[in-house]
């Protein structure tokens, strides 16, 4: 045999099946992990908001009920005069700087 001359390649076994069904070695693997995906993905957001609901749940009527036996109707004047004792605090405050630590910028230059 001379140098120019090439021997037949020796392919594995395996390559003639991959040639005679090509889709059943790698389409159908992609697409079954597609659908398995597409369902397990499915299956965790249906558990996400159902665990949502269960927090956020309706309030039944008997919560209901017992929130407004509790209710009370608020007093304009009596608001009032509150909030004008609030405000006699809120007159005489006083600017205080709050102390920084050493790494913090305090914003003065």
């Amino acid at each position: 045999m001379s140098y120019l001359q090439r021997r037949p390649l020796k392919r594995p076994p395996a390559y003639k099946i991959i040639k005679r069904h090509p889709f059943a070695l790698f389409g159908l693997p992609l697409i079954l992990s597609i659908v398995a995906g597409s369902y397990a993905l499915s299956h965790l957001t249906q558990t996400r908001y159902e665990v949502h609901s269960n927090k956020t749940r309706k309030v039944e009527k008997e919560e209901l009920l017992q929130m407004n036996k509790d209710r009370q109707v608020p007093n304009l004047q009596e608001e009032y005069w509150k909030l004008q004792l609030d405000k006699e605090q809120f007159d005489n405050w006083e600017n205080k700087r709050v102390e920084r630590t050493k790494d913090q910028f305090d914003g003065v230059l």
